[in-house]
């Protein structure tokens, strides 16, 4: 037993051997640093200052080595003030105590070496998450790591090839290196076994999923923690992995250097770069050896744990070596009408603006718009109401989806049947996106928290319409604002025959549960005591004359460290309850 535990303190206390500094700060740069937690373990991002949500960016998924933290590895990694310069996230998971007693993530144990289960499971989840908080470029998704971390990237890499295109592998080991804690040291210290058969292994738990990965990968030649063998096996392994994930069969790609570069860091350390073509022509594969280091992140700061200064700089290399041969992400046009839907006295003349050139299609009658819609040429004189919707498509042939705005003409009319429903007080509210962020029906919220968060708050408003009679000839919406903070672009109002959760009171299955109708009116906010929201004539059907029918609000907003929402007085304020008005003429 006593034989066990030294070599379990050997292999973890050892995995990383520069000496170690106190805990510094996150890396310096103007972004943002948010943290949380997914799948019971916690994790940093770093958003840099630039982010606009409606942009996509790449993301980095950085893994600390044993006894390491987020912001040790963020600190001598200086990712954070590359990811700011060239403006991409960082995801920092970090492996917790309870797990492995020295912060290592667990590459050695087959539990972890498969897609669906284990610390793969969880990262993956990690990155999902990101991405649909965040406006990430799925094809531009990359995971690096240190030592025990540049194992599990490779880890990664093998069972979550749909999620990742780039592979960065900083003193780490071969796919399935060790698949007990007992093989750990000896692969650590001589290698794995049989690079050929990992890297079959590797491709057959790409599984349906297979596709070659862009691999760079950087050893000292003087690391006695993992031997730089390991790094040589890496190559061989990826070599196999990749040209079966190609072509099915080996040969594709091979571990024979394609070309060979001897470099020096000025006053630094000298090192060599190793390029590994396929037969495609193009460097898939990247190995960078520095003399003379030990078991460090190279050209890290000195300010982290376990960097080497004098090496070349790991980050920017990868950085590089990813983005060679990535085509710029496309650009959809952008259409916006001025003025924007919304109550008018009298008829509005209505233009149609797009910031690309290209061609402009739209209805007024509330349908979708197809290429075969009336195209756009001149403004739209409106004089009843109407149901605007639209969308561009460029000279490159990349189309937007369709937006739509509502616009209601007052002429003064005498409204006939009219008749005013108030929403239930006890029944509406708001819900938010996580149960984290809360639910209440003592007011409606719509927006974002901030933290560069959007569309965390979702607004419901029930109302009893067993009483209306048909046919109904229209409709709408009436709120009256309460408060307001930051900036709403536009509001989005969803409807429901019946309720969208278990019951009619808030509930966490409000906010995604599906609706009769999405997105049945588009209006931005306008100042004044209230404003009305037109229902279409095509969503009035969905009024349920026999029971609750319930509307829910969703806002856009630009993300930012800064909340912006909006608040509607709800049922319980009988003076300003939401109203639903309905025209029985």
């Amino acid at each position: 037993m006593l034989r066990f535990k030294r070599i379990w303190l050997v292999v973890f206390c050892l995995v990383l051997i520069s000496s170690m500094v106190g805990l510094p700060s996150m890396t310096k740069a103007s972004g943002g640093v948010i943290s949380g937690t997914y799948g019971g373990k916690t994790y940093k991002l770093y958003v840099p200052s630039q982010y606009d949500s409606s942009k996509s960016y790449p993301l980095y998924v950085m893994l600390h080595g044993c006894t390491q933290d987020a912001t040790q590895f963020s600190t001598g990694t200086k990712m954070n003030a590359l990811s700011e310069e060239k403006g991409f996230l960082v995801l920092y998971p970090e492996q917790n105590s309870s797990a492995n007693s020295n912060k290592c993530w667990n590459w050695f144990e087959t539990s972890h070496q498969n897609r669906g289960s284990g610390e793969p499971s969880v990262i993956a989840g990690m990155v999902q998450s990101i991405k649909s908080n965040y406006s990430i470029q799925n094809d531009q998704v990359f995971v690096s790591g240190l030592s025990a971390g540049a194992a599990m990237s490779v880890i990664m890499g093998a069972t979550y090839p749909d999620v990742f295109s780039g592979i960065g592998v900083g003193a780490g080991l071969e796919y399935k290196a060790a698949t007990i804690m007992t093989e750990a040291f000896p692969a650590m210290s001589s290698g794995g076994s049989n690079p050929v058969q990992r890297g079959r292994d590797a491709y057959n738990a790409m599984g349906s999923k297979a596709k070659p990965l862009k691999v760079i990968v950087f050893h000292g030649t003087s690391d006695y923690t993992v031997n730089k063998i390991n790094g040589d096996q890496v190559i061989s392994q990826w070599a196999v992995t990749n040209s079966l994930a190609a072509t099915g069969a080996e040969g594709w790609l091979d571990d024979q250097a394609d070309n060979t570069q001897n470099l020096q860091v000025p006053s630094g350390k000298s090192y060599t770069v190793y390029d590994y073509k396929a037969q495609d022509e193009k460097i898939w594969m990247k190995k960078v050896n520095i003399q003379n280091m030990g078991h460090a992140w190279s050209g890290g700061s000195s300010q982290g744990s376990y960097t080497d200064p004098q090496g070349p700089d790991a980050s920017r290399m990868m950085w590089e070596f990813f983005q060679s041969d990535v085509k710029p992400p496309v650009t959809n046009p952008v259409t916006t009408a001025t003025p924007p839907g919304g109550t008018y006295n009298n008829s509005v003349s209505v233009e149609l603006i797009s910031n690309k050139p290209g061609t402009t299609y739209y209805t007024t009658d509330g349908t979708e718009p197809t290429t075969n819609s009336p195209i756009y040429s001149q403004p739209l004189t409106i004089t009843e109401n109407t149901t605007l919707k639209f969308f561009s498509r460029d000279n490159e042939n990349n189309s937007e989806s369709v937006k739509t705005e509502t616009y209601t003409i007052e002429t003064g009319d005498d409204p006939g049947n009219e008749t005013s429903v108030s929403s239930i007080g006890n029944e509406d509210g708001f819900v938010g996106k996580y149960t984290a962020d809360g639910e209440s029906n003592a007011t409606i919220k719509v927006g974002d928290k901030g933290m560069y968060n959007t569309d965390t708050y979702r607004g419901i408003l029930s109302f009893d319409t067993s009483t209306l009679t048909e046919p109904i000839e229209s409709a709408k919406i009436r709120l009256y604002p309460k408060s307001k903070q930051g900036t709403i672009s536009l509001l989005r109002l969803d409807i429901k025959t019946g309720v969208f959760g278990s019951g009619s009171t808030i509930e966490q299955l409000d906010y995604s549960n599906s609706a009769t109708q999405s997105n049945i009116s588009s209006f931005s906010p306008v100042e004044g005591e209230y404003f009305d929201i037109n229902i279409p004539a095509n969503s009035l059907s969905l009024i349920n004359l026999n029971g609750i029918t319930q509307f829910r609000l969703k806002a856009d907003t630009l993300a930012g460290f800064n909340s912006n929402f909006i608040e509607f007085y709800g049922g319980e304020t009988a003076d300003y309850a939401p109203k639903l008005i309905i025209n029985s003429n």
